[in-house]
């Protein structure tokens, strides 16, 4: 039956054939474009989620090593709390420059802690003390002071004669503790 058809007409038919089976394709199926724009975009996020497995395995990987590394962060940390602890410790502080000072045979005139003030990730807390001891003493004083397990510094130290029973030397001066500030630079907190 085609043989019967020149030639032009086969092809005419065929197109004819084709444009009819594209028309019923988007008649049937109107949203045929939109679905290979889908397909697209699932194939993309297939692909992404893919590479976030493979991410996540690499991560998974090195599982151990960061818990390693983390556990050596908490114990510097730890380290680091200890000379620079997070909180105060006024009381405790106080009863121990008594106590150095009573086993240094100095007499602790005054001490007077300051207004902390906000260091980017600290708060220096100074302690103004005045003290009357003879001049090895208050040595031996400072000494066991820079030995502490806590920073001290001690500063604007002003020596002065006085002759009071066995003590010749009177000593003011600024001790400055620190205290670790955990959420960074913020307002002095008491």
């Amino acid at each position: 039956m085609l043989e019967k058809i020149p030639f032009t007409g086969q092809v005419a038919l065929f197109a004819a054939i084709a444009v009819a089976i594209v028309g019923c394709a988007y008649f049937i199926m109107p949203d045929l474009g939109q679905m290979k724009t889908d397909i697209q975009t699932m194939k993309d996020e297939y692909a992404e989620k893919d590479r976030q497995i493979l991410e996540g395995r690499a991560i998974e990987q090195r599982l151990p090593e960061f818990e390693r590394e983390i556990a050596s962060l908490e114990q510097k940390l730890g380290d680091i709390q200890q000379i620079l602890p997070t909180g105060r410790e006024t009381g405790d502080l106080l009863t121990w420059i008594k106590n150095l000072s009573d086993q240094s045979n100095l007499d602790l005139k005054s001490f007077a802690p300051g207004n902390e003030r906000p260091v980017e990730f600290y708060r220096e807390f100074p302690i103004d003390m005045q003290v009357v001891a003879r001049y090895h003493d208050l040595g031996m004083f400072l000494d066991r002071v820079s030995k502490y397990s806590r920073i001290i510094n001690v500063d604007n130290l002003r020596i002065t004669r006085v002759q009071e029973a066995d003590k010749t030397i009177g000593a003011t001066f600024t001790a400055t503790t620190f205290v670790y500030d955990e959420g960074g630079v913020s307002g002095v907190t008491q």
